[in-house]
């Protein structure tokens, strides 16, 4: 009955305090809009500008390809310093100078030329320049006149995409930005509840009953396990129907994961705030473990196996990594089992170990409180 009551009481508080709302469901309203909106990792259209001093007509094809191009805007430029201008000014990202005897050479079946400029100030998007001019310039060749004067290719690879077909980047950073959206209000929402209870002083209230530990443990796990699930539910309502992100899992198994992942945050933010006494050193903490380990040591931005040893090993004490593993692949493959049963594993024992390592904090409060 104990456990009943303290539990009744941590409602009242919700209910009382409407930061914990804006925490469950304000906040990652904020931050799932940022990540639709703001973050994007599609391969982006680049700026190119094109000089032709070439008048057969036939290059007129050529032309064309490139303005046609999904990923390439084209600005068409008379006067070459124009044209270094502006990609001086970074108004371009390239540039593409075809000279005068471009068509003649080819119906001499002689090697012709074609001036391309990067700017190599963005590495990535110069890399981008010159992959998308030789793909343009090689389909146009092979698809031109000019064909039955070249070798044709010994492989001709056929590409399918497989479970993002129309590679949008939203398809996997929404669905793994749920770890870090569940990880910051997780820890957020139960990191400052032992913390406003020392600042309110009606710690000791509590500390004069005959509660037990468990008691004490359990009657802040519950309340905030139950306000974190329906901001996960919402979370996930928002996702599949609001940002249309294709999801081809089970949501019973998806909610079932999210609820071991869940343990883990709120395991993370209790034993910060039995930590500290403060609400603003326990919220610091909180965004700190909260947000930069989830987003930079997930997975999520950055491939696990690129980072050095250390840090790789660090990852496996992290519940993030866990979770967007599944959760990405639950959305974009489906349930797949091997998957599921591993991350579960690995979160239910994360999750026992901080649970138990909160309750040994807070013991240790107990005894020195009474001792004093």
């Amino acid at each position: 009955m104990i456990v009943f009551a303290l539990i009744k009481k941590e409602f009242y508080q919700i209910i009382r305090d409407p930061s914990s709302i804006l925490i469950a469901f304000v906040l990652p309203l904020i931050i799932l809009v940022l990540y639709r909106y703001g973050v994007n990792l599609d391969t982006v259209k680049i700026t190119l500008g094109i000089k032709n001093d070439d008048i057969n007509p036939r290059i007129s094809t050529l032309i064309n390809s490139f303005d046609h191009s999904d990923y390439i805007k084209t600005r068409f430029f008379n006067s070459k310093e124009q044209m270094y201008k502006e990609i001086k000014n970074s108004k371009l990202k390239g540039a593409i100078i075809i000279p005068n005897d471009f068509t003649k050479n080819l119906l001499r079946n002689e090697t012709s030329d074609v001036f391309v400029i990067t700017d190599g100030s963005e590495a990535n998007l110069a890399n981008f320049v010159q992959s998308y001019t030789n793909s343009i310039l090689n389909d146009w060749l092979y698809s031109s006149d000019f064909k039955y004067s070249l070798n044709s290719p010994l492989i001709s690879p056929q590409i399918r995409f497989w479970y993002n077909q129309d590679i949008n980047s939203h398809y996997f950073i929404l669905p793994g930005s749920l770890a870090v959206t569940m990880n910051l209000i997780g820890m957020l929402l139960t990191a400052l509840v032992i913390s406003r209870e020392w600042e309110r002083g009606t710690i000791e209230a509590i500390y004069s009953t005959k509660i037990t530990k468990l008691d004490f443990v359990l009657g802040k796990y519950i309340p905030y396990f139950t306000l974190g699930m329906l901001s996960f539910i919402f979370n996930v309502f928002l996702c599949i129907y609001v940002f249309r992100i294709p999801f081809l899992g089970s949501l019973l198994i998806l909610f079932f994961v999210g609820g071991l992942y869940l343990f883990c945050c709120l395991g993370v933010g209790l034993l910060i705030s039995s930590s500290y006494k403060e609400q603003f050193s326990s919220s610091q903490m909180a965004l700190s473990f909260g947000l930069l380990p989830a987003l930079m040591l997930s997975g999520l931005i950055y491939p696990i196996s690129s980072m050095p040893k250390f840090f790789q090993l660090l990852t496996s004490i992290l519940p993030p990594r866990y979770f967007i593993t599944f959760i990405q692949s639950e959305f974009m493959a489906g349930t797949i089992a091997k998957i599921v049963l591993i991350n579960s594993l690995f979160l239910s024992l994360l999750g026992v170990g901080l649970f138990f390592m909160v309750k040994r904090n807070i013991n240790l409060r107990l005894e020195s409180c009474k001792e004093v």
